[in-house]
């Protein structure tokens, strides 16, 4: 996953597992068609931590345009709880859960 921002591209460093966490938490607690402020600058903040803090969250809010802001946002989460959605799908489902009885 990528970000352009004032003509420089940022690209998404490995993930890992915390981020994951914290992904599959603002899937469960926001609702998207209907955000909040605050909901907004927690998301912003969220995606400059997954890039590393290459950036800021007022090169996000200064640089990027408004329609482009939530699709941005949450084509990041997606990016992380996709790819390891995609690993699961890996596994026969048989096999996952009987690994989850032991």
């Amino acid at each position: 996953m990528q970000i352009k921002l004032n003509n420089k591209t940022y690209t998404m460093p490995t993930v890992k597992a915390k981020v994951l966490r914290k992904a599959l938490t603002f899937n469960e607690k926001m609702d998207f068609n209907n955000i909040k402020a605050k909901d907004l600058d927690e998301l912003v903040d969220f995606v400059c931590e997954v890039y590393g803090n290459q950036f800021s969250v007022d090169d996000i809010y200064e640089n990027l345009e408004a329609k482009e802001l939530l699709p941005t946002l949450i084509d990041s989460i997606q990016a992380i709880t996709g790819e390891t959605a995609n690993k699961l799908n890996e596994f026969p489902k048989n096999e996952l859960a009987g690994d989850m009885k032991k």
